[in-house]
């Protein structure tokens, strides 16, 4: 698929509104735990999930070469007219939301917004339609608010990291002053310096640097 699918003119016009992702599903780690989760045993399988984490649809095995936009929500079509058919206006609704939010210029949207306008008087649609929208929507704010929240934990713990490193390369580097090791010191001083210049670990190996009158060149 990397080689003659998602090159091609119309794939890449298709995934243009996804965020896409390519997962090595077969390699060892991080990818196969994700395989895992979503139940992947055969390659390649091309998904489709909302923000929450939720599958909404999968090709698998190579996509045909015609049509690989309406592909995509294709299922959730499918769903929402058989539904919308027989009346099961629950069920249609959930559909429809999901397609009237997204995939904009996709047949599957335009089927959406026409049933949605052919329903939109009956009161009993209405309501199944406003509380599957509302219940997306609430989703859609935790989901945003959790990534948020893992995002501060992740650059809190990054920025942690940092600082004990800092301090670790500051410790090394003092130990091997003692130790008359002066030129592996400075090595490391350098680096602190190059890395974190506006730290006080910065600016303390810029100090020393300048003591044993070691040429500095400023970060850029």
């Amino acid at each position: 698929m990397d080689a003659d699918t998602y090159p091609r003119e119309d794939v890449k016009k298709a995934l243009l509104p996804y965020v896409c992702v390519h997962i090595n599903a077969e390699q060892a780690g991080e990818s196969e735990q994700v395989a895992k989760q979503f139940g992947v045993n055969s390659f390649p399988r091309l998904m489709l999930v909302d923000p929450m984490g939720r599958k909404l649809m999968e090709i698998k095995g190579k996509p045909e070469a015609e049509g690989f936009g309406e592909r995509l929500p294709y299922d959730m079509h499918r769903k929402m007219a058989d539904a919308a058919a027989a009346g099961d206006f629950k069920a249609a609704a959930d559909s429809m939301v999901y397609l009237r939010r997204w995939f904009e210029g996709t047949e599957a949207r335009k089927a959406a917004d026409e049933w949605y306008a052919r329903l939109e008087s009956n009161a009993d649609f209405k309501s199944a339609y406003d509380a599957a929208a509302s219940k997306l929507e609430g989703e859609l704010a935790k989901a945003k608010e959790d990534a948020l929240k893992q995002k501060e934990a992740a650059d809190k713990a990054k920025a942690e990291a940092e600082i004990k490193e800092r301090k670790d390369l500051m410790a090394q580097a003092s130990d091997l002053s003692k130790k008359s090791k002066r030129g592996e010191a400075i090595e490391i001083w350098k680096k602190v310096y190059a890395r974190w210049p506006e730290s006080e670990e910065g600016k303390t190996a810029k100090g020393k640097l300048k003591f044993f009158g070691v040429r500095i060149e400023e970060p850029k």
